[in-house]
């Protein structure tokens, strides 16, 4: 540890002694252990810090820019919500402060049941607990163990985004730390430029202590998971394109499509389907109910809790795999695997989604077959202007979608095994597949711009896909409300304005 780290961790630890996390503490394990991902377990920060308020996270900030003014060597930070995002330093730092949003994790509705205030820190199923208690819905992550944080900084999809749009267009006001150790409020009547900012910007701009989102009656609902033999993949793809129709879309469905190669058992066929009324097997998904042989169904009447909570304990090739930071096992963590995210959008075409699933059974995966616990997945998820039009009436967003581009298709590429000597083989794969798909969208002018930054990986750019407008306004409001850009030069991770 370079002087200024280890000035950095005794200054935080003179000013909050209770909140700061050393290497050599139990709980320091504990800790890295609670990444969703094996390569952000392996970062090691000086130190960790937990605040349990937003005048904590003030102290926190000033206490680091104060050392940085001290010294040569940067005192760079991090900052964790839920520690989702799977890339090495994306919400964890080698060597430097790690602010910890665990302890800000209290959930409070307001007395009409309009506005759900949640902590930084909170994940989405304690979200939920609290909501189905009440009948109440917020639009949310789709995973019990996401963190709140990096979900809505980053744009969000929900069960609910067709007919409320993404989760980000949700947010009344944001709680914000501004770099100067400011606790300021970001809303359309306060500061409204930074709330905008907000949706979408990510990480480039304060530390969101606090989120308070619009609520509305829910009651149970229609959703599970079919997993399939590979066979019916073709004519659900066209399943999926009819779906996905712009201008019939029925804007109570949602559906996550995937199809996986898995060294356990081999091409297999996923879809995760929900539809947010309690009304079994909607025409909308007749086709996918429909749709023979099935491995596994679990199609049912019940709450948002339980849905995404199969939703982060179920995988394509059918293995119970659970996010460490949510689900234990004998009173131990689960284990973390490697992970790796990459993704693109296209137009909703027939053709060419035949196109990415030829591909992806041309990749080869027979030499990865002796890899354990293996799974490689293509994830397709209908992105209508059912969804991308609900922005503008809720004071729009960061985004950066254009409705003139009709329907279109979020692709998600990811893959997830155990062991570092794997890394090269796994990254070379999938880096073909998305350059093969990219590539082919491109030449048939289906490809767009939109890079979705809660699915990105560290070598794409998704703050350049919102378009070069939404970047120039970004950057203003970066200089306006972060003047010494300490979100830009001592927050390397998440993805930056520059």
């Amino acid at each position: 540890m370079t002087d200024s780290r280890s000035a950095q961790c005794a200054a935080l630890s003179k000013v909050l002694p209770n909140a700061v996390i050393f290497p050599s503490d139990a709980s320091y394990a504990t800790f890295s252990g609670s990444y969703w991902s094996k390569q952000e377990e392996s970062v090691s920060p000086s130190c960790v810090v937990r605040p349990n308020s937003a005048q904590d996270v003030s102290t926190i900030i000033k206490t680091l820019t104060q050392c940085n003014d001290a010294n040569s060597d940067p005192c760079s930070f991090a900052i964790r919500g839920g520690g989702h995002t799977p890339w090495a330093g994306s919400a964890n730092i080698e060597g430097g402060v790690t602010i910890d949003m665990k302890e800000m994790n209290e959930i409070d509705v307001n007395k009409d049941q309009a506005i759900v205030s949640v902590g930084a820190g909170a994940i989405w199923g304690e979200v939920y607990k609290k909501t189905d208690s009440l009948g109440l819905s917020v639009v949310g992550g789709r995973g019990a163990s996401i963190g709140v944080g990096g979900l809505l900084t980053g744009g969000g999809i929900s069960y609910f985004s067709a007919r409320k749009g993404f989760a980000c267009d949700n947010v009344v006001n944001y709680e914000i730390v501004l770099g100067d150790g400011r606790i300021v409020d970001a809303s359309a009547e306060s500061n409204p430029d930074l709330w905008l900012a907000l949706k979408g910007g990510s990480n480039n701009f304060g530390v969101v202590t606090r989120f308070d989102m619009r609520a509305s009656e829910q009651g149970d609902f229609w959703g599970g998971s079919i997993i399939y033999a590979d066979s019916v993949t073709p004519q659900l793809l066209q399943s999926f394109a009819t779906l996905n129709d712009a201008h019939s879309f029925d804007e109570y469905a949602a559906l996550i499509f995937s199809f996986s190669y898995t060294s356990a058992y081999g091409f297999l066929t996923a879809a995760n389907i929900e539809y947010t009324k309690a009304t079994p097997n909607p025409p909308a998904f007749h086709d996918f109910t429909a749709a023979k042989p099935q491995l596994m169904n679990t199609m049912r009447i019940s709450n948002q809790t339980d849905f995404t909570t199969e939703f982060v304990q179920s995988q394509p090739s059918g293995r119970r795999c659970v996010a460490s930071s949510l689900v234990h096992k004998n009173g131990n963590l689960t284990f973390v695997r490697r992970q790796l995210y990459l993704t693109s959008t296209f137009g909703n075409d027939l053709s060419f989604l035949n196109f990415v699933y030829d591909l992806f059974k041309s990749m080869p995966f027979a030499p990865l077959g002796t890899i354990p616990n293996l799974a490689i997945s293509v994830t397709i998820q209908p992105m209508p202007p059912a969804i991308t039009s609900r922005s503008g009436p809720l004071g729009g967003n960061s985004l950066g979608l254009n409705l003139a581009d009709g329907s279109l298709v979020l692709c998600l590429l990811s893959a997830t095994w155990d062991s570092a000597a794997d890394d090269y083989r796994i990254r070379n794969v999938v880096n073909t597949l998305h350059d093969g798909l990219v590539a082919e969208a491109r030449k048939r002018s289906l490809l767009n711009d939109w890079i979705y930054l809660n699915y990105a990986d560290k070598s794409q750019d998704p703050i350049a896909g919102y378009g070069s407008e939404v970047k120039k306004r970004l950057r203003e409001t970066s200089a306006k409300y972060d003047s010494d850009q300490i979100f830009q030069k001592m927050v390397p991770g998440g993805f930056k304005l520059s």
